[in-house]
């Protein structure tokens, strides 16, 4: 991909894209899966699974994740950037911290802020319900919904980039904000720091009722 120092290409936002209206959907219809499972009526727990499965955010995901544009990443050279670290092991907080991030962080991307969910409920949802909450090892066999919404830990500044694991530098983060920015820094793609603005604390709990 070319890069760019056109200053036009770097006006600072939140995020890559604003979220579409089907991830907020997505996120409603597996919110009443999970209380349909906790009412043990798996047959609607099924249904609103599937309807979850949205070809949208495959589109979506593809834009920020899979493809690198100009437009849309718009990444520059920035004089003094931290180099990439080779044979740099990566070294992941503990369960207990991440967890601590994403409840810090109120189950929402800090960056988009699209609600996120608990891993730990995906795998309960495919466990109970296999077909409907489908999760294989390539992309196109997971459920579009789970794996979108599903929540990351996402560095600041890139752990190949000398960022560490403190709680100034770790943020919870939907799949295609984390993996649209691979290991550029922020000013590298002109996205301001999450940290500026206050996190969204509503009643979303990232599906953790589910395994509780």
């Amino acid at each position: 991909m070319q890069l760019t120092e056109d200053p036009k290409f770097y006006e600072p936002r939140d995020c890559f894209l604003a979220p579409i209206p089907d991830i907020f959907a997505a996120a409603n219809l597996l919110s009443r899966a999970v209380d349909a499972i906790l009412e043990k009526n798996l047959t609607l727990a099924e249904d609103l699974i599937m309807q979850a499965d949205m070809s949208a955010l495959e589109a979506h995901n593809g834009k920020i994740a899979t493809y690198r544009s100009r437009e849309i990443h718009r990444v520059r050279l920035v004089p003094g950037a931290p180099p990439t670290m080779k044979d740099r092991t990566q070294r992941m907080p503990s369960y207990k911290v991440e967890l601590s991030i994403y409840e810090r962080d109120g189950w929402h991307c800090r960056f988009c802020q699209s609600p996120i969910t608990s891993k730990e409920a995906r795998k309960k949802m495919h466990l109970l319900l296999p077909m409907a909450a489908r999760w294989g090892k390539a992309n196109s066999e997971k459920h579009r919904g789970l794996s979108i919404l599903e929540s990351t830990l996402d560095h600041l500044l890139p752990h190949s980039r000398g960022g560490d694991n403190s709680l100034e530098n770790l943020v919870a983060a939907c799949g295609p904000c984390q993996f649209g920015r691979g290991n550029f820094t922020l000013e590298e793609v002109g996205l301001n720091n999450p940290f500026s603005r206050p996190p969204i604390n509503d009643n979303w709990d990232g599906l953790r009722r589910l395994v509780k």
